[in-house]
């Protein structure tokens, strides 16, 4: 059972505050931002080192979960479900899928603009890391956050197990975890702007997702 649409809201509200406190403390604090940079130098330091580089497997690894959440894998998963759900005779959900994912786009470089705070130094940076746009707050973690919890929603609007109903949850969550950990790995972005990116994406995917809940709802009764 999917939660009611007041819950949502309420969930939406709670992480628009943290993002608020947590942009705060990171942009005019000491204290995050001098554990972003010793978190970066470590992954900088483990990368260099000999485990790392006897197992190149794992950067292989990073970068293919770090793809998993860019612009064009994101978009791609709000495409293919706008139209199995235009298949399905649901259109307005597709239509609302490619609004979703576009909105969170547009979010992400308003906020990256407004924020104005610079990547990890490219001395830090894995070779791979190839972005020159702002940091904060970090679109790969923001935007697999919005699609891959858009596609938890459509699933589990089909499933009446409740264990699948978890795996489902389960899986896609950790999905969304391994991208912003490949960014923090790779030092494409700094541990906090990873943190900012999953709070905002989460806001704006579930405040959208209580709107169509209540228009679901609706057309049920």
């Amino acid at each position: 059972m999917l939660p009611s649409p007041a819950i949502l809201f309420a969930i939406a509200l709670i992480l628009a505050l943290f993002f608020g406190v947590w942009s705060w403390l990171t942009l005019t604090g000491s204290a995050i931002p001098e554990v972003d940079m010793g978190i970066a130098q470590h992954f900088a330091a483990w990368c260099s080192g000999p485990w790392s580089t006897e197992n190149k497997w794992l950067i292989q690894l990073m970068i293919y979960l770090t793809d998993s959440g860019g612009v064009a894998a994101n978009f791609l998963v709000a495409i293919i479900g706008a139209l199995w759900q235009n298949a399905t005779k649901q259109r307005f959900l597709a239509v609302a899928w490619l609004l979703i994912a576009l909105g969170g786009g547009v979010m992400n470089v308003v906020t990256k603009h407004s924020f104005d705070r610079d990547r990890p130094p490219e001395a830090l940076r894995d070779r791979a890391v190839l972005e020159t746009n702002k940091s904060y707050p970090s679109g790969h973690s923001m935007g697999s956050a919005v699609s891959y919890t858009m596609l938890g929603y459509v699933l589990l609007q089909t499933q009446r197990s409740r264990a699948w109903s978890l795996i489902t949850i389960v899986a896609l969550a950790c999905v969304i975890a391994a991208v912003g950990f490949s960014r923090i790995y790779l030092r494409a972005h700094w541990c906090s702007d990873v943190v900012g990116g999953w709070t905002i994406g989460l806001c704006w995917v579930f405040f959208c997702i209580g709107l169509l809940e209540i228009r679901r709802r609706m057309s049920v009764d």
